[in-house]
């Protein structure tokens, strides 16, 4: 007869492609792998994966049947997560997040973390998109807050925020643009890292409409970037919500420029799992809380 652990293992190796990787994940041996499927294959009648070596493939039964997999697997959490609503959530939740957030809503979601889940351990890091989408693929990560989304058929995403792109100097530089982005080459650009959609979309600018003798400062710690620009070094693209502060205080000044790169859209993004009831119910709740945050701090910006 079978059974939900066996639909998850399905589901799992659905997903992950790998008999051993499932393993990994659900914390047991590869031969309790085989002998699950083995098991449900038999109870169903049917094959549900081609085996070729260490290369493992849905066959067309598997692929028809793994909907239904899913939604049973889904429907068994969304109970069990409702009965156990009442029980504390405790335990380590590893956040990948983009340090352009940091600088905006991080510590707000991070302190209400702290008071709604207040026996949960959180372990951040603060890094580019491209080595967060790394971590997360390897599942070092259980949610990235990062420019996205991530077009991997296991993940997850969902609109997080959206921020403006400006061009920003001090004061005295920012006078001297006269709004024209080919003015531009008095100074350095200060961009974020080379390995980012900004840097290549500026880059792209420049180099489509025959604007020469730019020099890109790029870096991939945006704090460097804002001192970069207070103390006169060059212009700067970034989010007003970053610099609010510096202009407000008159230490930089927007350029209203004749072209600006496009906003940086950012998702929150974790993988399908079927880990335990709790570590998803934990994910879950994580996600749901950035969600309300982000959009809250937005509403408060407009």
């Amino acid at each position: 007869m079978l059974n939900l652990k066996q639909l998850e293992t399905f589901v799992c190796i659905a997903n992950l492609g790998s008999f051993r990787q499932t393993a990994e994940q659900l914390c047991t041996t590869q031969p309790a792998i085989s002998t699950r499927i083995v098991n449900l294959e038999n109870s169903l009648n049917t094959v549900l994966f081609h085996r070729d070596g260490g290369k493992v493939s849905l066959t067309a039964k598997g692929r028809e049947l793994l909907p239904l997999a899913e939604s049973i697997v889904s429907g068994s959490q969304n109970l069990l997560q409702k009965a156990n609503r009442g029980i504390e959530l405790s335990g380590l939740l590893k956040i990948g997040v983009s340090e352009t957030l940091v600088h905006t809503w991080i510590p707000h979601f991070l302190e209400q973390l702290h008071q709604l889940l207040p026996q949960v351990e959180v372990e951040l890091s603060v890094d580019a998109t491209v080595n967060l989408t790394k971590d997360l693929l390897a599942r070092n990560l259980d949610i990235a807050m990062m420019m996205g989304p991530v077009n991997e058929p296991s993940a997850v995403n969902k609109p997080l925020s959206s921020y403006e792109l400006f061009w920003v100097a001090r004061p005295d530089i920012a006078e001297q643009i006269e709004h024209k982005v080919s003015n531009f080459v008095s100074w350095p650009i200060i961009t974020y890292g080379r390995n980012t959609s900004p840097y290549h979309e500026i880059a792209h600018y420049f180099k489509l409409n025959n604007i020469h003798n730019i020099r890109f400062y790029s870096s991939a710690s945006l704090s460097a970037s804002l001192k970069l620009v207070e103390n006169g070094v060059g212009i700067a693209s970034l989010p007003k919500e970053v610099v609010q502060q510096q202009l407000d205080n008159g230490q930089l000044a927007v350029i209203n420029a004749d072209w600006q790169p496009n906003p940086l859209n950012f998702t929150v993004t974790y993988l399908n799992s079927s880990e335990s009831i709790r570590n998803n119910t934990l994910i879950n709740q994580a996600v749901d809380m950035a969600l309300t945050v982000a959009n809250t701090k937005a509403s408060s910006m407009s």
